[in-house]
């Protein structure tokens, strides 16, 4: 896999996919490309213990002291998405009952979907997120509530 020379704009930090275990992802969304990097599984205990926020705050460390190669090299899984093959990113603010969520859509593969567990302010990573992908062919929508 061939990383490292992106330049990393915009960091989504502290997300979570899947039900049971729960998994750890960040996004990185760099000049030609985003990686979707899944660094641990959560257990209930866990949850109960509030480790996640530690491991998502050490991942976070490690993407800024070291760079985006080696925090991936510690990755669990990273799937890494194109620009040029990425139809569209939906952004649900979560409305006032729910947590927001990303849901990114490549031409041909399935959708990824991510609930934010971290801050998150929706309109500037919207805006920082389209400048991002500028010049390519990416929707980008921002989205009031849960989103289904």
């Amino acid at each position: 896999m061939v990383l490292v020379t992106d330049e990393l704009r915009v960091h989504l930090h502290y997300t979570m996919r899947g039900s049971y275990p729960l998994r750890l992802v960040d996004v990185l969304f760099c000049t030609e490309r985003a990686y979707f990097v899944e660094y641990d599984y959560l257990t209930p205990v866990d949850l109960v213990f509030g480790s996640p926020g530690q491991r998502a705050a050490a991942f976070a460390s490690r993407v800024v002291e070291e760079g985006v190669p080696a925090a991936i090299e510690t990755a669990e899984q990273v799937d890494t998405q194109s620009y040029d093959t990425l139809d569209s990113v939906d952004i649900h603010t979560g409305g006032r009952v729910g947590r927001p969520k990303i849901t990114a859509r490549p031409r041909t593969d399935s959708a990824t979907t991510l609930r934010v567990h971290g801050q998150f302010d929706a309109e500037p990573f919207t805006q920082a997120l389209r400048s991002t992908v500028d010049g390519h062919d990416v929707t980008v929508r921002q989205r009031d509530g849960i989103g289904f």
